[in-house]
C-alpha cells in the first residue's frame, strides 16, 4: 500500500466524519478502494478498524453501513489468519482474535471464566504485588503449613505448586477456587485479590469478544442522511421528555450487561455499577439518532451508604461508545463521562446532552458537578482539546469564585477576539476547581462528604471511637424513634439498616419528626437494600435540610 497521503485509508479517514452533499458517494468509493488493501500491517489494521467502527456508529446510509460491516468481517478474518508474531503485535487493541491482558477484580475474572470458558488464563504477577502465599494460606488445608509458609518458592512457582500444573488456564481456575474457599465477603475478596496484582490474558476463540463485534441489536439502525448534529439548543434536548424505559427481557438485559463489561475490559477498565449489576438493577432507554443508554445500579451489598452510584453505558447503533457514572444524593449529582476514542469526532455534545437529560429526568438531578480530570487535570488530552469549554457550553462554571471570574473574562475574549485561544496554562488553572451547573437553581442537599466527616467526629466524641457501640446505639434510635424493628426486617432491609442507621441516628433530628416524616425516613432506610432506583425517588422526596441537625445545615 502506498504511504502517500492519498492512500485509500488516508482518504477514508479524512472523509469519515464529513457529511455533505457528495460525502456518501466518496465514502463508498473509499471503502471499495480499501477493500483491496492487504491487511497485514499493525498500523493499517488498527487505523482501518477504528475508522470502520466510526462508520458503523455514524453511517450515512444503509449501503455504507453494510459495506463497513463487510470490511469489518474481512479485517477480522485477515487478523485470524495472521502468524502468531504478527497477531501478538495487536495485543490490547480489542480487535477480534487478538489477546488482551488486564488486571481485573476477582469478581470480573470469575464472571469471565464462567462466560468465556477456555479463553481466559493466568498471565503474570506484577513484582510489586503481595506474594500469593500471604493471602491464599487461608484457603489451604491447615495441614499444609509447610507449603503455606514456604520461603523457597517465588510467586509463580508457588502458584504452579499449589495448582499442581504449569498450565496457565489451570492456574487461574485454581486461584479463583482458592478465593472461593476464603471465608470473607466478595468486597474483601476483591481487595485481597487486588493486592496480588494478578494479570490475566483473554484469547478469544471467536469474533464476538471484540470491539468490532461488541454490538447488540434491539432497534433499527439510524442513518445520518442529514449529517451530524453539531449545533442545537442544549436546553431543549436536556428538557425534552425522556421516553419510558424500554421493556426488555432478562435475557436481553444480560446481553447488555455482558456487552458493557466486555467493552470496558477491552479498554482495561471496569466500573462497579457494570461489574456488580444484575438484570434487576438495569434501566434501558432508546433515545434519538440511534443512541441508547443503559443505567446500572450496584448489587445491594456493594452500594454506597448514602449516595447512589449509577453507572451508564451509551450505545450508538448498538455499539458501546461512552461510559461513566453519576454519584447521586437528592438533586445533586457528581458526573463523569468517557467517550471511546473510535467515536470522537462524532456528536459528542449531543451525547453529553442526552446524558444530562437521562440523569436529570430519571433521577431528579438538577445540580451537576464534574471533577478536574474530566477537563484536564493529569489529562493532557483534555487540556489540548480545551475540554473546559465543552462543559462551559452547557452552563458549567468553576465553583471557585476567582476562577469563575477568570472564565468569564476568557469567554469574553473568545467571543470578541478573532482567533483567540485560551492558553494551556490558564486551562491548567481551571483544573484547581470542580465545575458545576444548577439547572433549576434549587437549594442543594448537604454534601455527603460533609456528612461523613461529621459522623466520624461524633463517633470520636460520643463513643471514643468505638464503632460497635455507635452502631448498637444507632439501631436503638431506629427502633425507638423511627419504628424500625431490626428483628423483623428482611435480609435486604437489613442491608439498608446497616448502611444508613448511623446516618439517621447521628444526623437526623429523630425526636422532632412528625408521624409522616418518620414513615418517609423508615421507607428511605428499608428501600436502600432493595431497589436503588426506588431509593433515589424516596430520597428526592425528603427535605433533608429541614430534618438534619443544625451542625450540618448551618
Amino acid at each position: 500500500m502506498s504511504k502517500n497521503k492519498n492512500s485509500p485509508l488516508t482518504n477514508l479517514k479524512e472523509i469519515a466524519s464529513i457529511f455533505n452533499e457528495g460525502s456518501a458517494e466518496i465514502k463508498k468509493q473509499c471503502l471499495n478502494n480499501c477493500s483491496k488493501i492487504k491487511l497485514s500491517s499493525k498500523k493499517i489494521i488498527e487505523q482501518f478498524h477504528d475508522c470502520l467502527i466510526f462508520l458503523l456508529g455514524y453511517p450515512e446510509n444503509a449501503e455504507l453501513f453494510l459495506l463497513a460491516q463487510k470490511e469489518m468481517d474481512r479485517l477480522c478474518a485477515a487478523v485470524e489468519k495472521l502468524p502468531k508474531q504478527k497477531k501478538d503485535e495487536l495485543e490490547r487493541t480489542g480487535i477480534a482474535y487478538t489477546q488482551t491482558q488486564a488486571a481485573n477484580s476477582y469478581t470480573l475474572i470469575k464472571w469471565l471464566l464462567k462466560t468465556y470458558p477456555n479463553q481466559v488464563s493466568f498471565h503474570s504477577i506484577d513484582e510489586s504485588g503481595v506474594h500469593p502465599k500471604e493471602v491464599l494460606r487461608h484457603a489451604l488445608n491447615e495441614m499444609e503449613f509447610e507449603f503455606a509458609f514456604s520461603e523457597k518458592l517465588n510467586p509463580i512457582k508457588w502458584l504452579e505448586n499449589g495448582a499442581g500444573s504449569k498450565n496457565k488456564k489451570d492456574i487461574l481456575i485454581w486461584l479463583i477456587n482458592c478465593f472461593d474457599r476464603i471465608e470473607a465477603s466478595d468486597l474483601i475478596k476483591d481487595q485481597l485479590f487486588e493486592s496480588l496484582k494478578i494479570f490475566i490474558s483473554v484469547m478469544p476463540t471467536n469474533k464476538t469478544l471484540s470491539k468490532g463485534f461488541g454490538n447488540f441489536s434491539l432497534h433499527k439502525n439510524y442513518y445520518h442522511t442529514k449529517g451530524l448534529l453539531k449545533r442545537f439548543d442544549e436546553k431543549e434536548i436536556i428538557n425534552k421528555k425522556l421516553p419510558a424505559p424500554k421493556k426488555i427481557s432478562d435475557t436481553e438485559k444480560n446481553i447488555i450487561i455482558e456487552k458493557a463489561r466486555i467493552a470496558l475490559f477491552l479498554l482495561n477498565r471496569e466500573t462497579e455499577p457494570i461489574v456488580y449489576c444484575n438484570e434487576d438493577g438495569l434501566l434501558y432507554y432508546e433515545l434519538e439518532h440511534g443512541l441508547s443508554i443503559a443505567l446500572f445500579s450496584i448489587l445491594p451489598e456493594r452500594r454506597l451508604p448514602l449516595e447512589s452510584y449509577i453507572g451508564f453505558m451509551m450505545f450508538k447503533n448498538g455499539y458501546p461508545m461512552a461510559y461513566g457514572g453519576g454519584w447521586l444524593f437528592g438533586n445533586r449529582s457528581l458526573l463523569g463521562i468517557n467517550i471511546f476514542e473510535s467515536f470522537r469526532g462524532g456528536e459528542s455534545a449531543f451525547v453529553f446532552s442526552q446524558l444530562l437529560r437521562s440523569y436529570k429526568q430519571s433521577f431528579g438531578a438538577n445540580y451537576f458537578e464534574v471533577e478536574p480530570y474530566q477537563f484536564g487535570k493529569n489529562n493532557p488530552e483534555g487540556l489540548k482539546s480545551g475540554a473546559f469549554w465543552f462543559y462551559y457550553r452547557f452552563g458549567f462554571r468553576p465553583i471557585d469564585k476567582d476562577l469563575n471570574n477568570l472564565a468569564s473574562k476568557e469567554a469574553e475574549k473568545i467571543n470578541n477576539t478573532k482567533g483567540y485561544r485560551t492558553s494551556i496554562e490558564t486551562l491548567k488553572r481551571f483544573t484547581n476547581s470542580n465545575l458545576a451547573v444548577n439547572f433549576k437553581h434549587e437549594q442543594l442537599p448537604v454534601n455527603p462528604s460533609v456528612i461523613s466527616e461529621y459522623i466520624s467526629d461524633q463517633i470520636k466524641l460520643k463513643f471514643k471511637g468505638d464503632r460497635s457501640a455507635a452502631e448498637k446505639w444507632s439501631l436503638s434510635v431506629l427502633k425507638t424513634d423511627i419504628g424500625i424493628d431490626f428483628s423483623k426486617a428482611t435480609k435486604l432491609e437489613k442491608i439498608g439498616i446497616n448502611k444508613l442507621g448511623i446516618f439517621i441516628a447521628f444526623c437526623v433530628q429523630t425526636k422532632k419528626l412528625s408521624a409522616s416524616e418518620k414513615n418517609k425516613i423508615k421507607e428511605f432506610v428499608l428501600e436502600k437494600g432493595k431497589s436503588e432506583f426506588k431509593y433515589i425517588e424516596i430520597c428526592n422526596s425528603i427535605n433533608f435540610k429541614k430534618l438534619l441537625v443544625a451542625e450540618l445545615v448551618k
